[in-house]
């Protein structure tokens, strides 16, 4: 396989459109979520010591 590397500056980055729809994002609530959790069987809602295990590796704002 064959890749091609394209160098850009910081500049030409930061033009780029991102992939993320951040409006999107602060839109879909907890119970939209949970709805996509259960309709998608390769999902499953962590449980609270799952969770538990988990480190923060940055503080929140």
């Amino acid at each position: 396989m064959i890749e091609k590397t394209t160098r850009m500056s910081l500049a030409q980055i930061r033009k780029l459109k991102g992939l993320s729809n951040a409006k999107k994002f602060e839109e879909t609530s907890d119970e939209d979520i949970a709805r996509q959790i259960a309709s998608d069987p390769d999902l499953y809602e962590l449980t609270d010591e799952e969770l538990a295990e988990f480190e923060l590796t940055r503080k929140r704002p």
